[in-house]
């Protein structure tokens, strides 16, 4: 179906401007083809509007300035203009509805509107406009509307059985509300390939899955760009034959098989929600065998962990780290995760949370004194890329050894050797080194980074710390430091300069550190420094 095969018009009117906004997102107006195309807060404009566009619809409150709701209906209609409208009142309001609705308006809301019963009761007036104007558009807008409540039904937003009843005696489904399950259909790659350039073909494929089934009571419809839902009444086919029957469709249609959740069965279309996260959840089990395309509720494990948060001792991980230890990295992080497979396929959410909660506290010891800089290699959300088992564990692994190269690189773990780091980096002969090396040596007086190191060289943080420490064997801090106490010593051979500035120069806040890692390097405070010089 074409997006705007057919397109209906709406005014919203209130005089309170917050109920007017609600109004306006209460309802998913592109979604059913409807152009707000006017919005109003008094009677005279509301008029205005309605007479200038003569909407399809409008939306409109009972007491308004100027005029009420119930003379602007009576004056369109003395215009001749059919415009279904909904009213809109309070409890003390009731009587101006009720001559409202005797002037022909088609539905009475109380206020505060409910966005359910308004969106329910814009869709019926949709579906009788639609149907007015043809037997065919009439059939265009009951599928776009099909989708529209579906949609709404699989995330809990339909709340009364009796709506269920009417859509479906409307619309004339093959499905009805009885025991049933949803089976979701995952694209991966956005349905059919259409990210690639290739035309998008939910369409066909919609078609070719309603054709396959056409003996079962279902309903299939796209739920969004990358998932298809379907919905089977139970018959004599078992849900895990039907599943197969729609790998069969995609295979005959040429386009890629998708992932299949199956849900459990349930009593009644509107337990449906239950049933489709389910199936979302099924297809999480993936994470143990990525071969697999189908997945059912059956595959949910239902054995509590016994492993909590509190029993993971992380320190040791922190001191491999630090020690540059990857061979002891690799066997905690091994050990780690085998403890997490209490059973052979446990909760994919409760893997994904320790390993999560592991790479955090990671993060949060090191953030202290690396400024935050282990987030440039890697952050604890990109877990949730992963889709099997083995590539969690290889994340975990190489994010934790690369941790362990950059805290090496810049920190280093053994004593610093500041009086062999500048001569190591002037003798690389290595453009990066020599070009890094400059940036240092002109900007180290202006509180100079790492970042701005990297940047200049256009590379990575954590990359460049690393190639800086492979090519020169010096830690990218001792280098720093040492041009700096280099910059500081030659600063305060001039016995009027300030001591403090120079430590803030060089990067320093206070007094007591500076003084420290000056008499560190050059064996004097810059005091006594100063003052022997002088």
């Amino acid at each position: 179906m074409k997006p705007n095969a057919v397109e209906f018009t709406a005014v919203l009117a209130d005089d309170e401007e917050l109920i007017l906004k609600r109004l306006e997102n209460a309802v998913d107006w592109p979604q059913l083809n409807i152009r707000l195309v006017a919005l109003a807060q008094n009677g005279k404009d509301a008029l205005d509007a309605v007479l200038s566009h003569q909407p399809d619809l409008a939306v409109i409150d009972v007491r308004m300035p100027e005029l009420s709701g119930l003379e602007v209906i009576r004056r369109t209609r003395k215009a001749g203009i059919q415009t279904d409208f909904i009213i809109l009142s309070g409890y003390d309001d009731f009587s101006y509805a009720q001559e409202a609705i005797r002037y022909g308006a088609k539905a009475y809301l109380l206020k505060p509107v409910n966005s359910s019963e308004l969106y329910d009761e814009i869709y019926r007036l949709c579906l009788e406009r639609s149907r007015q104007k043809g037997p065919k558009l009439g059939r265009l807008y009951q599928n776009k509307l099909n989708v529209s409540f579906f949609n709404r039904l699989i995330d809990s937003k339909i709340l009364e059985p009796g709506i269920i009843r009417q859509t479906l005696a409307d619309s004339g489904l093959p499905i009805s509300d009885s025991p049933c399950y949803v089976c979701v259909l995952q694209c991966t790659e956005g349905r059919s390939g259409a990210s690639s350039g290739e035309p998008d073909l939910s369409d066909d494929l919609i078609a070719a899955l309603d054709q396959h089934f056409s003996r079962e009571k279902h309903v299939f419809w796209s739920y969004n760009p990358h998932q298809i839902v379907g919905i089977f009444n139970i018959s004599t086919t078992l849900p895990f034959k039907n599943a197969m029957g729609c790998l069969e469709v995609f295979q005959a249609l040429g386009a890629p098989a998708p992932l299949i959740g199956v849900g459990d069965t349930v009593s009644s279309l509107m337990e449906c929600p239950y049933s489709y996260n389910r199936a979302l959840t099924a297809m999480t089990y993936q994470l143990y065998d990525d071969a697999s395309r189908i997945f059912t509720s059956q595959s949910i494990c239902t054995v509590p962990p016994s492993l909590k948060l509190t029993d993971i001792d992380y320190l040791p991980l922190i001191q491999y780290i630090v020690k540059k230890d990857l061979e002891g990295i690799r066997t905690y992080c091994d050990n780690f995760m085998d403890r997490l497979l209490y059973v052979p396929a446990p909760p994919p959410n409760y893997v994904f949370s320790f390993c999560y909660a592991l790479f955090h506290q990671v993060e949060k010891e090191f953030s202290d004194f690396s400024h935050n800089e282990i987030t440039e290699i890697a952050t604890a959300q990109d877990l949730y890329q992963f889709r099997k088992l083995s590539q969690i564990r290889r994340w975990l692994i190489d994010s934790f050894c690369q941790l362990s190269e950059f805290i090496d690189a810049v920190y280093g773990y053994a004593t610093p050797k500041y009086s062999s780091a500048q001569k190591a980096a002037v003798e690389e002969d290595d453009a990066i080194i020599r070009e890094a090396k400059e940036f240092i040596h002109s900007h180290v007086g202006k509180r100079i980074k790492l970042e701005d190191i990297a940047r200049h060289v256009h590379l990575s943080p954590s990359y460049f710390a690393i190639y800086f420490k492979n090519k020169t064997d010096v830690n990218l801090r001792d280098y720093l430091l040492a041009e700096k106490m280099e910059y500081a010593r030659l600063a305060l051979m001039n016995p009027g300069t300030s001591i403090r500035d120079v430590a803030y120069d060089v990067g320093y806040g206070d007094y007591r550190s500076f003084s420290r890692a000056f008499k560190n390097v050059h064996g004097i405070t810059p005091s006594d420094f100063q003052s022997k010089y002088r």
